[in-house]
């Protein structure tokens, strides 16, 4: 693990029934730790199903079981869930669910709009039409990462 919060975290989803330590490991690789958490604490279990072997009801498993645990971890461990990296919470649903409609897979949709995020192309997003500067932005980079 790359931090003592990184650890914590995996023994707390290790700890949630039908979790085991790969599926743990797993969603540890296939998003940052604050998008794992703030997917749990937001109970959102269309993020926390863009991770292979995660269906819906473990999704809702996990955060059924673990929301208040990592909401008081995330206060006691200072660990931002800040939306810096990624759309606003309300935009992300939106964003998803378009470039999902538009035929790219979970894993496809995750990492455009994580590397949309990292790559500072948007900068600030908190306008009304964030989730169209949003679905370009990751559209844009889902094109260029097709050629």
């Amino acid at each position: 693990f790359g931090t003592p919060a990184e650890r914590d975290v995996f023994v707390e989803l290790i700890g949630v029934s039908g979790v085991g330590p790969s599926l743990g490991l797993a969603l540890l690789s296939t998003l940052s730790l604050s998008e794992l958490i703030q997917a749990i604490v937001t109970e959102n279990a269309r993020v926390l199903s863009l991770t292979p072997g995660v269906g819906t009801k473990t999704a809702r498993r996990l955060a059924l079981e673990l929301k208040s645990k990592m909401a008081a971890w995330r206060e006691d461990a200072g660990v931002s869930v800040a939306t810096a990296g990624g759309p606003p919470v309300a935009a992300a649903a939106e964003v998803e669910m378009a470039l999902l409609a538009l035929g790219y897979t979970p894993n496809q949709v995750a990492k455009a709009i994580h590397a949309v995020g990292q790559a500072g192309e948007l900068g600030s997003v908190n306008t009304n039409d964030s989730v169209e500067i949003w679905l370009r932005a990751a559209i844009a980079h889902l094109s260029a990462s097709q050629l």
